[in-house]
């Protein structure tokens, strides 16, 4: 068995040079767009993250899970079936969405402040059925440990839409605005990435076979967690369309609406998921080890997975809380040229840890079949972040989508916790860790926003702002080591290997 510190670390590199070009990406589609196109844009990729879960979210999870419970038993041909029936749910299951799109295009329109967002979400249809196809084979991949070949398909994809928006916008004229060019492109990389990832199933060996018999499994399996994720991720259409709604009705031009829009959810909000690229790879090895241990009956290391999963996450995503703090506001101008998005994300930086353990406890939780307790519990976190941008929008502005979004991700992380701990009895021992790194932040904050004016009198606006990162980040590091907080070593390897010797 290959140890879970070595797969975290292949998939969380692979994720985090996949991430770090998205970002680069990111910060180039916002400058070419503009606070407002990018506005109309993030509402368009509301609506199509929406279809993309409905044909993508709870497959591939469901295939993993199937797969590595069928590879214990040896039983490759009903990998091969499932496989198969994914790929004929969720292909049937685009086509639909695609044409109801497509039909009602022009209903759809009226929805939306700008109309424009319709005609972004239709160069978008390509991706949804492509994306069906990808995640059928994914799946398959993912749950017989192969994550290479899944981590190096993802850059491809990413590689291929960033080169084909800037060969769109730069070189080759189509009479589309920035916004359609960059969901064209969106739908050119996920045609390619998907036809990559199904040379690599065949090409392994893998074959498919009749999925008469495997539509119930998978099903039952996917059914929920697309239910939970979509109830998820039909908050944010909803949002898209209520939040400029309430600026306008507050006095906002539909103009200055959508510049609100797209800086909190196109400047500062991806830039407080960028932590989540080391916790999904936990999370993307974390389901079908948890999986095979369940059905192995390896407790101890069960206990060991979950305990060290949900610290690792603390960790993680208050170890970048400090550097978002101490210097927001020069982060927002170096990258967007826009003030306002940093201090924005200073104000936002404390989200990051209820996001991330919100990540990796629906994990445990969809691991233990508990999809449906998932589900609720999003769904009372999503009710109030609704409540917040209703009632609060056309007084607070973005700072509504704040503290709505991080109210629903503190309230979601501790019913899942609480679940967690209902289900398997075990000792988490989560608080003292928890606590004494968010008391770490302080000074490392204060390191970091006192350092950069030092730094900014002899080096460049970035190197200083690296610097000063690298300074807090640094002391909160050393401080979790000093009090031994995090230990790889013993944590990654030593557990594996008494794991290994008990088997």
């Amino acid at each position: 068995m290959k140890s879970l510190f070595r797969a975290v670390l292949l998939v969380a590199g692979f994720s985090v040079l996949t991430r770090f070009l998205g970002f680069l990406f990111r910060i180039y589609l916002s400058r070419e767009l503009g606070p407002e196109l990018l506005g109309v844009y993030q509402v368009a990729i509301s609506i199509f993250s929406v279809l993309l879960v409905l044909v993508s979210s709870g497959i591939p999870l469901a295939i993993s899970k199937l797969t590595a419970g069928y590879s214990v038993k040896k039983d490759f041909r009903a990998q091969n079936g499932v496989v198969s029936s994914a790929l004929v749910v969720g292909v049937g299951i685009a086509v639909i969405l695609c044409l109801i799109i497509v039909v009602f295009r022009e209903s759809l329109g009226h929805l939306f402040t700008d109309e424009r967002c319709v005609y972004i979400l239709i160069t978008l249809l390509p991706a949804v059925i492509a994306s069906a196809v990808y995640s059928a084979f994914r799946g398959s991949l993912w749950g017989n440990q192969n994550y290479f070949s899944v981590c190096w398909t993802e850059l491809a994809e990413q590689v291929i839409r960033i080169v084909a928006f800037v060969i769109l916008v730069n070189f080759v004229y189509i009479g589309l605005d920035g916004a359609s060019i960059a969901g064209l492109s969106m739908s050119i990389a996920c045609v390619l990435s998907a036809t990559l990832v199904a040379i690599v199933y065949f090409r392994q060996g893998r074959r498919l076979s009749s999925p008469k018999t495997y539509f119930r499994p998978l099903l039952r399996s996917a059914v929920p967690v697309t239910g939970v994720r979509t109830a998820s991720s039909l908050i944010q259409p909803v949002i898209a369309v209520l939040f400029p709604a309430m600026l306008v009705l507050a006095g906002y031009t539909s103009e200055q609406a959508m510049e609100s829009y797209g800086m909190a959810m196109g400047m500062t909000f991806p830039l407080l998921f960028l932590p989540s690229t080391i916790v999904g790879a936990i999370s993307f090895t974390l389901i079908p080890e948890l999986s095979t241990a369940i059905a192995k009956h390896e407790n101890d290391l069960i206990a060991n997975r979950i305990k060290t999963s949900l610290t690792l996450t603390v960790f993680i995503s208050a170890m970048v809380i400090p550097f978002y703090i101490g210097v927001g506001p020069e982060i927002g101008a170096f990258l967007y040229d826009n003030t306002a998005s940093g201090e924005y994300l200073a104000r936002a930086a404390w989200i990051m840890l209820p996001l991330g353990l919100s990540n990796i406890s629906s994990s445990i939780l969809n691991a233990y079949n508990l999809e449906v307790k998932s589900f609720v519990n999003n769904i009372v976190g999503g009710v109030l972040l609704l409540g917040f941008v209703a009632l609060l929008s056309g007084t607070l502005g973005v700072d509504a989508l704040i503290w709505g979004f991080g109210t629903c991700m503190l309230v979601t992380t501790v019913l899942n916790i609480y679940m967690i701990k209902r289900h398997t009895s075990l000792n988490l021992g989560l608080i003292k860790p928890t606590l004494l790194m968010l008391l770490f932040i302080i000074p490392a904050t204060l390191l970091t926003h006192f350092s950069y004016p030092l730094f900014s009198l002899a080096f460049p606006e970035f190197l200083a702002i690296a610097l000063s990162a690298v300074l807090g980040v640094g002391c909160f590091v050393v401080l979790c080591i000093l009090f031994k907080l995090v230990d790889f070593t013993a944590v990654f390897v030593r557990f594996k290997a008494k794991t290994l010797k008990k088997s």
